[in-house]
């Protein structure tokens, strides 16, 4: 399975909760995989179903990319059956491009869940790792990191990123406009543009 395409806020399917996985077929097995790749290949340390549109409860982690993927995990089904102490983060997320926000967290997790083999998979989390397994979960669960913040700043950094997001958009949709009418540059169609007005003008004259 080739890498998926990722979704972006504000797609109703990140604020959809996941369904828990009933069967760990085929199906599943190559998605996970699938996730694995788009996960590295997005530069991401983690990644939730819902973030590729599939509203499943599975995500895929490794906070030590740089290790070459030894500490890939996946999680099916995962579950915080407890959680200590507190902790903030500066946290991105692959579906927010360009936007950190601090969150506060738990310190500390002790986490079940199952791989792609049925394997029950229950141990300890610290570190950046709790904190990205929090986030995914929260994923699972139709929450944003966004969500975690006040209302006052949700309010302002949501406002904030759509903004962007369209301003981002109106620039690719005038190189698009530009690469179709064969100009490298909104500079160059404007040199040009002139050269037009020049031209009538001297005819006119």
């Amino acid at each position: 399975m080739a890498r998926l395409p990722l979704v972006i806020y504000p797609d109703e399917i990140l604020l959809r909760k996941s369904a828990d996985v009933t069967e760990i077929d085929q199906d599943i097995v190559d998605f996970v995989e699938a996730m694995r790749e788009t996960m590295y290949a997005s530069n991401g340390i983690g990644l939730a179903a819902p973030q590729v549109a599939r509203n499943i409860r599975i995500m895929t982690v490794d906070v030590e990319p740089d290790k070459g993927g030894s500490a890939f995990m996946h999680l099916i089904n995962p579950v915080i059956v407890e959680s200590y102490g507190k902790t903030s983060y500066d946290e991105g997320c692959l579906s927010f491009p360009g936007l950190v926000a601090e969150v506060k967290r738990r310190k500390q997790l002790h986490v079940q869940a199952y791989d792609v083999h049925g394997k029950l998979l229950d141990f300890e989390a610290d570190g950046l790792l709790a904190i990205c397994l929090q986030h995914e979960l929260d994923h699972l669960n139709g929450v944003t990191f966004v969500d975690r913040l006040s209302p006052v700043q949700k309010t302002l950094v949501v406002r904030d990123y759509l903004k962007r997001r369209e301003e981002e958009k109106e620039d690719e949709q005038l190189a698009e406009i530009l690469r179709v009418h064969g100009v490298a540059s909104a500079k160059e169609a404007a040199e040009a543009g002139d050269a037009v007005l020049r031209s009538v003008h001297g005819q006119r004259v």
